[in-house]
């Protein structure tokens, strides 16, 4: 129970220090922020009243906040491009982010622990060297251009899995899985590639331990030992699978936009074309909040499998 109120007492500056950032980073855009909200002929005391009315004739620490007590009352604006409140936009256009991060991260996660406790296990062989060639390859390649090549081959070549969207006319479960598995590839490039060399070298750490040695001295099996050993690996692995959970929920933006996915990435990619600040702002927000609530959930999960670090918190 400590160890939970202490990794919480932890997140909440870090939580302050997320909002302080994403209101003051949009404050320093050049650029005219009523730019996107005026037409040809407004007059300048149209424009002095619009500034008034949203605050932004008022000092930086003043308009944070009035900006932090409306989010906390969960007001997060309102998006005049828009017509509508800026936490219904992002409500409707997160839940389809996180599917698709969902996905993404299942798959990645999933094909990098499998294929770098593989290379673990036949390292210095012939899959060790296609594993580590492949995970390179997988951080190497953008997934942008993954996502346009996926479209050429199987959506508009082969024809088997639709280009874009989130849904057909069918509708339906399946309907859905089919639209997801083109950008699910796409977005799980990099976690892969990721997690199957942080896996790799993290069992050939675990495994040169001296604690190996006597748990075969002791007459276990393999697959005892191994896992005795992905126990002891595992926290650098949960650390590396957060952050890339973190970045899933946050770096699809051009993802979701080629594949049209209406998701939150898209969203943002279209508020700053509009140079919405309102919508960016929060979902800027809501970003950085999951990615520090995710980072907590691992560290708290780290400290359940292993059990030394439960000791240390």
């Amino acid at each position: 129970m400590n160890a939970v109120l202490k990794r919480l007492a932890m997140a909440v500056p870090a939580l302050l220090g997320v909002s302080v950032v994403s209101f003051l980073l949009l404050n320093v855009l050049p650029g005219d922020p009523l730019a996107g909200l005026t037409g040809p002929a407004t007059t300048q005391a149209d424009r002095d009243a619009l500034a008034h009315d949203l605050g932004l004739d008022r000092s930086v620490f003043v308009q944070y906040w009035l900006w932090l007590t409306r989010l906390l009352s969960g007001d997060m604006g309102f998006s005049l491009p828009r017509g509508r409140p800026v936490a219904e936009l992002i409500g409707t256009a997160l839940p389809n982010t996180v599917v698709l991060a969902a996905a993404a991260a299942v798959l990645g996660l999933a094909a990098g622990i499998l294929l770098g406790s593989l290379a673990a296990l036949w390292v210095g062989r012939w899959p060790d060297r296609l594993i580590s060639g492949s995970s390179v390859l997988g951080l190497s390649i953008p997934n942008y251009w993954l996502s346009i090549l996926l479209i050429i081959v199987f959506a508009t070549g082969l024809k088997v899995l639709p280009a874009g969207g989130m849904h057909g006319p069918d509708g339906g479960f399946g309907d859905l899985l089919a639209h997801l598995v083109l950008p699910a590839i796409a977005a799980s490039g990099v976690t892969a590639g990721l997690t199957a060399r942080m896996t790799r070298a993290s069992l050939l750490e675990t495994l040169g331990e001296d604690f190996v040695l006597t748990l075969r001295a002791q007459g276990l099996s393999k697959r005892q030992v191994f896992g005795h050993v992905a126990k002891n690996a595992a926290p650098p692995i949960f650390a590396v699978g957060g952050l890339q959970i973190g970045y899933l929920l946050g770096g699809s933006v051009l993802v979701e936009t080629i594949f049209s996915w209406p998701g939150l990435g898209q969203l943002m990619y279209q508020a700053i074309a509009e140079r919405d600040l309102r919508v960016v702002q929060g979902a800027v927000l809501v970003i950085a909040v999951t990615f520090v609530v995710v980072n907590l959930v691992v560290d708290l999960l780290q400290a359940v499998v292993n059990p030394r670090l439960r000791r240390g918190v």
